[in-house]
């Protein structure tokens, strides 16, 4: 009898061990870092291929409801198509935009070519650049002693505090002061929103291009200036032939 108790009770001893692991082993499942199954699951891409039956199984929220893994990746593709798609069609529009602006300076060049004198070079400026380049007011203000209207003393001062735009080579965009505007734009001033000053130079400098938009946002100072750039190269060089 005693025997057959003590037996009993190491039985049951034993059960309650064999109890007392479960629980841990479910706390460590429990407790698992993800960083552990990422690890895995990227290590072990071909995991869901040879686990097929998951992909039905497991369930992503998605919304205001929940989804198949399978569902969710095809969600997750669709997404990433769309933006890719609309990404190619900014660049196919920019790419379109860029080709009509080197057209646009190809015919401007062939023009400036066919010029005969200053005067020539200075209606060129106007039409083209209105027509084709969308400046509502175009001025060309030349450092010069010449009788003309277009040019300007290099010790006025009006032009002289364009100095250091003249010694940077590089074109500023944006709104000028009054009184600036006024200097480029006369009568027109009030209805200039935004400017582009282009400074003009070969040997030495030549004076300045002031391109005036009625828009405010047509020249801003973070627009990309490439291509206005080179307007006043082929302008200065055209320019240079006759002074």
């Amino acid at each position: 009898m005693t025997s057959s108790a003590g037996n009993n009770k190491v039985g049951k001893n034993k059960n309650v061990e064999d109890d007392s692991n479960m629980p841990d082993t479910i706390m460590v499942d429990a407790m698992m870092d993800e960083s552990i199954i990422v690890d895995y699951l990227s290590s072990h891409p071909d995991f869901f291929q040879r686990h097929a039956s998951l992909l039905e199984t497991l369930r992503v929220p998605h919304g205001t409801g929940t989804a198949s893994l399978i569902e969710r990746q095809v969600a997750v593709l669709r997404e990433k198509s769309h933006d890719l798609e609309e990404q190619l069609n900014g660049l196919i529009r920019t790419a379109r935009g860029n080709e009509q602006i080197v057209t646009r300076l190809q015919r401007f060049t062939l023009e400036l070519m066919r010029a005969e004198s200053i005067d020539d070079v200075i209606a060129i400026c106007h039409d083209v650049l209105r027509d084709d380049f969308n400046a509502d007011f175009v001025t060309l203000k030349l450092i010069g002693n010449k009788k003309s209207k277009h040019f300007i003393s290099a010790k006025n001062q009006e032009i002289k505090q364009f100095d250091k735009l003249l010694d940077s080579k590089q074109p500023v965009c944006g709104r000028l002061r009054t009184e600036q505007q006024e200097f480029f734009f006369k009568k027109n001033s009030d209805k200039v929103n935004s400017v582009a000053l282009i400074p003009l130079s070969g040997v030495e400098k030549i004076g300045l291009l002031a391109l005036g938009s009625e828009n405010e946002s047509r020249f801003h100072p973070g627009m990309g200036t490439v291509f206005i750039h080179h307007l006043g190269e082929l302008i200065s060089t055209s320019l240079s032939r006759f002074l």
